[in-house]
C-alpha cells in the first residue's frame, strides 16, 4: 500500500484540549490523564488534529493544508510526513 493511501485516525486514548492559545494532547491510561506526557501542538499541528476528527489520508490532509496556508507543497509535505510520524510514534495516531 502506498503511504499516501494509508488512513490515519486519532487514538481515542488521547484527549485534545485548547488552553488559552495552546493546543495540547494528553494520553489517558485506565481513565486517568498521564500529566507527565502532555504534548503541545503548534497551530499547524492543531489544524491537522482537528481535521482527523474522522480518518483521513496524507493526501487529504495535504490538500486541506494547502487550501488554508500559503506554503510550498514540498515543504508542507515534508513537515506533514514528519508530524504524522511523530504522532504515530507516541501512539496519538494509528494507521488504518
Amino acid at each position: 500500500m502506498v503511504e499516501q493511501d494509508i488512513h490515519y485516525e486519532r487514538n481515542p486514548d488521547f484527549v485534545h484540549r485548547q488552553i488559552v492559545d495552546e493546543a495540547v494532547l494528553v494520553p489517558i491510561h485506565q481513565d486517568v490523564a498521564d500529566m507527565e506526557c502532555v504534548y503541545t501542538l503548534n497551530e499547524l499541528g492543531a489544524f491537522i488534529w482537528e481535521h482527523l476528527d474522522k480518518p483521513g489520508t496524507q493526501a487529504e490532509l495535504q490538500a486541506a493544508m494547502l487550501d488554508e496556508y500559503e506554503v510550498s507543497p514540498d515543504v508542507l509535505m515534508a513537515d506533514l510526513e514528519r508530524f504524522l510520524g511523530e504522532l504515530t510514534a507516541i501512539g496519538a495516531l494509528r494507521k488504518v
